[in-house]
């Protein structure tokens, strides 16, 4: 029972990495003498799909700046080489639901380029992904991160890769989930779920199209979150924190009315009338400019209600 020892004793440098021995526990869970323990301590790290394992976990920050890190290690920028290796690994993320064509990836991400010179580039950037993501990774060995059937590439399943997206989604759920249930932790889950949200996602590439439908969708999942997190505080008169809230959902989306209508609420409760009209007239303009509309007949409805005092 060592693997107990190793996962459970306190060293002089404190607690073990249990992701150091997770080959190990690989190793031991295709045998026949600690089958069944090896899968039970993979299960309770969260492992329990996994086929392959370098040592370490990778996280992806996706959300904001791209940073990824192998274990506690961060890969610095110089280690990508290229710029269409690190796309590579993000065009994966994106589509990280299934798999894609060679074919598919080259046209992504090297359009307009002849047949052979994009192949050619395509298995330089791929060579490159897997010497970043694992070092230590013997040629023509499979990886522990990207999956490849034949002609197609993706994440393999249930790999050992933490994503903030995964993160942040999961989190925006169980608050829904929990406000369907009548609980109050559900603020507390939507607030923690918003501060996951570090920036759009890859925003350091606004115009490709492989990633701007992710990007939007994100986004309004963040939006809807975001709203759902301010109307629950306006309820409460929390209204200090319903500013908070609303700015910086107007930061993200200046047409989003529902934030103007519970700022113009906020300010009006907490004494500061004129803030509130100043609001709707931003409201106003917003709409105008943007989206050439007048505001609903709910935000025009409020804002007579605090002009009357």
């Amino acid at each position: 029972h060592g693997y107990d020892w190793l996962f459970l004793r306190p060293t002089l440098l404190g607690p073990p990495d249990p992701r150091r021995i997770v080959p190990l526990l690989l190793q031991a869970r295709g045998g026949e003498r600690f089958r069944s323990y090896a899968a039970n301590l993979l299960g309770r790290l969260g492992l329990a799909r996994l086929e392959l394992h370098p040592g370490y976990q990778l996280r992806v920050q996706a959300l904001g700046a791209f940073v990824v890190w192998r274990g506690a290690e961060v890969v610095a920028p110089h280690e990508w080489r290229r710029d269409k290796a690190r796309q590579l690994f993000q065009l994966l993320l994106t589509r990280r639901r299934r798999l894609l064509e060679r074919d598919q990836i080259v046209e992504l991400l090297w359009p307009g380029l002849d047949a052979e010179t994009a192949e050619r580039d395509f298995k330089v950037a791929l060579s490159t992904l897997y010497r970043v993501l694992e070092p230590a990774l013997p040629a023509r060995a499979p990886s522990a991160y990207v999956l490849r059937e034949g002609t197609l590439y993706g994440l393999r399943p249930g790999a050992d890769l933490l994503l903030d997206v995964v993160q942040f989604e999961q989190a925006v759920a169980e608050g829904d989930r929990l406000a369907r249930q009548g609980d109050e932790a559900f603020i507390e889950r939507y607030q923690s779920s918003l501060a996951l949200y570090g920036g759009d996602f890859l925003q350091d590439y606004p115009y490709d199209e492989w990633c701007s439908e992710e990007r939007e969708r994100l986004l309004g999942v963040w939006l809807h979150a975001a709203d759902r997190l301010a109307a629950a505080l306006a309820e409460r008169a929390r209204w200090q924190e319903v500013i908070d809230v609303g700015q910086a959902i107007l930061q993200r989306d200046e047409c989003w009315e529902q934030a103007y209508r519970l700022l113009m609420l906020a300010h009006a409760r907490l004494g500061n009338r004129a803030q509130a009209l100043r609001t709707y007239q931003r409201c106003v303009e917003r709409l105008r400019q943007e989206l050439d509309v007048p505001p609903s007949a709910a935000t025009v409805g409020l804002f007579e209600e605090l002009r009357v005092g």
